[in-house]
């Protein structure tokens, strides 16, 4: 064996390992081991803590970095210190700060400095191959205890979160294969697909059809023979798969995705899409009662509901206007500096916040918004291919 060869095992052993630890701390909701009446979800945050600690200090923090990072955890930790002397559920409160605000910088920072140490397609091939081992590992489990029970958790998580990963996954894997032109990548994005379409969760497969065509979209008059690929492929889906897709849905949980676009939901709605717009409509409530300030931080609630099963509307309920204005102008202003794949991530998110998850859940997108302004981006946007590069 070579020592190049042998350098090059060492490099991907020690980026599978970071991107383990991303994995962990985006599924985790956060680092400060604070949860409530969960133990367990405690201890693991106060692991990845450590975790995080140990990576970073391993991988350093370059200076240009800061800046960015720290005005995002000053604004944020600002706007959570105060939120909190108005509400009356300090600890889920916290939990919304930590993994919206620290658990998004920690991210950010872990992918940041991956991408400079290891290289961009090496990380994203190494988080990649770290899914795909839960994905076998979730496949045992739900094995074992209801592979079709959704009430049976996917291993480390629920369906929703479950979903979003295996969506953002999917997209990766596809932007590899065009990147790398090699059938494995394509075979991990329809095992990635069809995990998404497992957990049949309706929010995290629209969130992924957005990123995912958003992402085609942006390659198509790039690359004439990819075009052409997927437009055959798109015909024959169409003529070849659709129906028989349509009639193998008609009986579950997907088939509610159809009837949200038609306008035609049923009494069998009302579980998920119905109670959902009620949520909703409950927090446009509590906004227009308190426009500018909001009803405080965790203070949502209807029954047993504690949040609206929506972030963006969450943040206009609980911390009024001008926060929520914020969060839109930091969202597509983060857009707008990405480049199509990390558009297409952070467009997924975005969708998939609009009908699941807690202000905590801001994780997920967040820091992927961060990547736009942090310094390994702004390199890779004069790249002879912006399409293959990443912000």
């Amino acid at each position: 064996m070579t020592r190049s060869l042998v350098k090059s095992r060492i490099s991907f052993a020690t980026a599978f390992l970071l991107a383990g630890v991303i994995y962990l701390l985006l599924v985790s909701g956060g680092i400060f081991p604070f949860a409530q009446d969960d133990e367990a979800k405690a201890a693991v945050k106060g692991v990845m803590l450590f975790a995080t600690a140990f990576a970073l200090m391993w991988l350093g923090i370059r200076r240009s970095a800061l800046v960015p990072i720290g005005l995002f955890l000053y604004i944020g930790l600002a706007i959570g210190v105060l939120a909190l002397n108005r509400s009356d559920h300090l600890i889920f409160a916290v939990e919304k700060i930590d993994g919206a605000i620290v658990c998004s910088a920690a991210v950010a920072l872990l992918l940041s400095r991956g991408y400079l140490r290891f290289g961009e397609s090496e990380l994203q091939v190494a988080f990649v191959a770290w899914a795909f081992c839960l994905l076998i590992l979730t496949v045992l489990y739900k094995l074992q205890f209801g592979f079709f029970e959704r009430g049976v958790r996917f291993f480390l998580n629920g369906p929703i979160v479950y979903g979003w990963i295996m969506g953002v996954c999917s997209v990766i894997s596809f932007h590899l294969w065009i990147e790398k032109r090699r059938l494995v990548f394509l075979g991990a994005f329809f095992s990635f697909f069809a995990a998404l379409v497992w957990t049949e969760s309706k929010g995290s497969i629209m969130a992924f059809v957005a990123g995912f065509v958003f992402y085609l979209l942006s390659i198509l008059r790039r690359s004439p023979k990819v075009s052409i690929a997927l437009v055959v492929g798109l015909l024959f889906f169409y003529f070849f798969l659709a129906d028989w897709l349509l009639e193998l849905i008609s009986d579950s949980r997907l088939a509610a995705i159809g009837r949200i676009f038609s306008g035609e939901l049923s009494q069998a709605d009302d579980g998920s899409v119905g109670v959902r717009s009620v949520l909703v409509e409950k927090a446009f409530q509590d906004f227009q009662g308190n426009p500018l300030l909001g009803i405080g931080l965790g203070q949502f609630s209807l029954d047993e509901y504690i949040y609206p099963h929506n972030q963006h509307v969450e943040i206009f309920a609980e911390l009024g206007l001008f926060v929520g204005l914020l969060h839109v102008v930091f969202v597509a202003l983060s857009f707008w500096r990405a480049t199509p794949l990390n558009r297409a991530v952070i467009l997924l998110f975005a969708v998939g916040a609009s009908f699941s998850g807690d202000a905590s859940y801001l994780r997920f997108l967040y820091a992927f918004c961060l990547l736009g302004f942090l310094p390994t981006v702004a390199r890779s946007r004069h790249s002879r291919n912006p399409v293959l590069s990443h912000e």
